[in-house]
């Protein structure tokens, strides 16, 4: 004869908009164990890191693991059964996972401000379901960004919930066990242009992201293509080889490379959608942010993605290959002469008697330049392309991948 069920005796509802992991952490922390840990008990499975514990958590959940957290809770299925994120449209990639690498602890991003009204308010601290969207680096109600590292000791080793002595949850930070809450002196806000871009940005993406599932690919592809190996010579991931002053996330990131958009660090994930945003030119950020410094086909090339994937163009058609015209190959001459160019440039002379790694990085950053240039048409008509480079760049916009860090406002036209 099978044992009754558990019924727990302090069970909270969850709150509006809450994310269903957070719900079963909060409910945890009140018995002292972690939410895999209760669900043991509770006679579920516990759930496995990365994807497939993103997958049993939240996006789609088993159902016998929803039926026991509901028996214990005494809740109905289907009201636990609706905050899994699979009843919508988007993917698992256009989801931030926010696996943590300890047992209990998470990474989702933050917002200090709404953690502070719970706690004004009487009421537990949670992660809101608009904080696990990828195209989300900022709060729209409190106009400032989302945190993934301590205010107080700057770790970012992830978040736990516990239980303070007033009886409230609250989320704490790993490493210091601090609650998480706003400095008593705020940090002056990012520029309100750019603040306003990047609203303007993060909707226009999550449009697109939920009601256009085949540009929501495309996205998604282009984003591997940024964090993709330039055709395996390397371990350092093309984005990088364009924003060469961001550090590279630490080995305690778990960057997945397949589903860069979900695992990589906040910072590096806002500029990986202002990158694809404007080589597939989406949600007005060519004109909020400038044009991309390369193209997607020379990404696909660098990279040695299919040539015969064509980037999605929603305002221009795509001219056909036979009329356009093909760059003329570059000979030895060519190349020695981008070679002298480079040593004898102001950059290259100005790092030199520095590290390894900063010499590197400017002489990848040389190279870039000097290979995206056309070759010199020895007798021909002249380049179009080079036509247009010797143009004076337009007023009020800045020819860039994306901004090297938050909150660093780059010149735009919002606001």
């Amino acid at each position: 004869m099978s044992e009754d069920p558990r019924v727990l005796p302090i069970a909270p509802r969850p709150m509006e908009g809450e994310l269903l992991s957070s719900w079963q952490r909060r409910v945890a922390c009140r018995y002292g164990l972690s939410s895999d840990g209760l669900a043991v008990l509770l006679g579920a499975k516990p759930a496995h890191g990365g994807m497939t514990g993103f997958a049993e958590r939240d996006f789609a959940p088993d159902a016998e693991q929803v039926r026991a957290w509901a028996r214990a809770a005494q809740m109905e299925e289907g009201a636990l059964r609706a905050l899994a994120l699979s009843a919508g449209s988007r993917p698992q990639g256009c989801y931030v996972w926010g696996e943590g690498t300890q047992t209990g602890a998470f990474r989702n991003p933050v917002c200090v401000a709404c953690l502070d009204d719970d706690a004004d308010g009487g009421r537990d601290h949670h992660i809101r379901r608009a904080w696990a969207l990828v195209e989300t680096v900022a709060c729209t109600r409190h106009d400032r960004g989302l945190i993934e590292m301590c205010p107080h000791c700057l770790s970012n080793m992830g978040w736990r919930f516990k239980t303070c002595d007033e009886g409230a949850v609250r989320i704490v930070c790993v490493r210091c066990t601090r609650v998480v809450r706003a400095r008593p002196s705020p940090i002056l806000p990012a520029n309100s242009r750019f603040r306003a871009a990047l609203r303007a940005l993060s909707a226009g993406l999550g449009d697109v992201i939920d009601n256009e599932p085949s540009v929501a690919g495309e996205m998604l592809r282009v984003a591997r293509l940024l964090w993709a190996t330039p055709r395996g010579r390397s371990l350092t991931p093309f984005i990088a080889r364009v924003l060469t002053d961001r550090p590279l996330p630490s080995v305690e990131a778990q960057v997945d490379r397949s589903e860069p958009l979900a695992t990589i660090p906040l910072g590096w994930r806002m500029a990986t959608l202002i990158a694809v945003a404007q080589l597939l030119d989406l949600a007005d950020a060519r004109r909020d942010f400038g044009m991309p410094s390369f193209s997607l086909e020379r990404l696909m090339d660098w990279t040695g993605d299919s040539p015969s994937r064509r980037p999605i163009n929603k305002t221009r058609p795509v001219a056909p290959e036979s009329s356009r015209g093909r760059r003329p190959q570059r000979d030895m001459a060519d190349y020695r002469a981008m070679a002298d160019a480079i040593l004898a440039s102001t950059e290259w002379r100005q790092v030199q008697g520095q590290s390894v790694a900063t010499r590197q990085r400017m002489l990848g950053r040389l190279m870039i330049r000097a290979l995206d240039r056309a070759p010199q048409v020895r007798g021909g008509a002249p380049d179009p392309a080079a036509t247009l480079r010797r143009r004076p760049p337009i007023a009020g916009r800045r020819v860039a991948c994306a901004p090297a860090s938050f909150p660093i406002a780059p010149r735009c036209r919002a606001g």
